[in-house]
Protein backbone atom coordinates (compact mmCIF):
# COMPACT_ATOMS: atom_id res chain seq x y z
CA UNK A 1 0.00 0.00 0.00
CA UNK A 2 2.61 2.53 1.14
CA UNK A 3 4.51 1.44 -2.42
CA UNK A 4 1.61 2.78 -4.36
CA UNK A 5 1.22 5.81 -2.78
CA UNK A 6 4.71 7.15 -3.18
CA UNK A 7 4.96 5.94 -6.39
CA UNK A 8 1.76 8.28 -7.08
CA UNK A 9 3.06 10.91 -5.40
CA UNK A 10 6.38 10.72 -7.19
CA UNK A 11 4.85 10.31 -10.48
CA UNK A 12 2.89 13.85 -9.64
CA UNK A 13 5.79 15.58 -8.58
CA UNK A 14 8.11 15.31 -10.95
CA UNK A 15 6.48 16.92 -13.83
CA UNK A 16 5.88 19.91 -11.34
CA UNK A 17 9.43 20.30 -10.69
CA UNK A 18 10.10 20.55 -14.06
CA UNK A 19 7.50 23.01 -14.53
CA UNK A 20 9.50 24.72 -12.50
CA UNK A 21 12.84 24.61 -13.39
CA UNK A 22 11.52 25.21 -16.79
CA UNK A 23 9.94 28.58 -15.79
CA UNK A 24 13.62 29.56 -13.75
CA UNK A 25 15.68 28.79 -16.96
CA UNK A 26 13.00 30.88 -18.79
CA UNK A 27 13.34 34.11 -16.65
CA UNK A 28 17.06 33.81 -15.92
CA UNK A 29 17.59 33.64 -19.38
CA UNK A 30 14.78 36.55 -20.39
CA UNK A 31 17.05 38.66 -17.77
CA UNK A 32 20.25 38.48 -18.86
CA UNK A 33 19.12 39.08 -22.59
CA UNK A 34 17.35 42.30 -21.18
CA UNK A 35 20.45 43.27 -19.36
CA UNK A 36 22.70 42.44 -22.15
CA UNK A 37 20.79 44.51 -24.66
CA UNK A 38 20.47 47.65 -22.30
CA UNK A 39 23.75 47.50 -22.11
CA UNK A 40 24.64 48.01 -25.52
CA UNK A 41 21.41 49.80 -26.62
CA UNK A 42 21.57 53.99 -26.21
CA UNK A 43 19.08 56.43 -24.96
CA UNK A 44 15.43 55.69 -25.73
CA UNK A 45 16.23 52.70 -27.25
CA UNK A 46 16.85 50.46 -23.84
CA UNK A 47 13.89 48.41 -22.39
CA UNK A 48 13.84 49.74 -18.91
Amino acid sequence: MMTRNLGAFVGRTIPVVGWVLLAKDFATITFNVMNKYNRIARGNDKIW
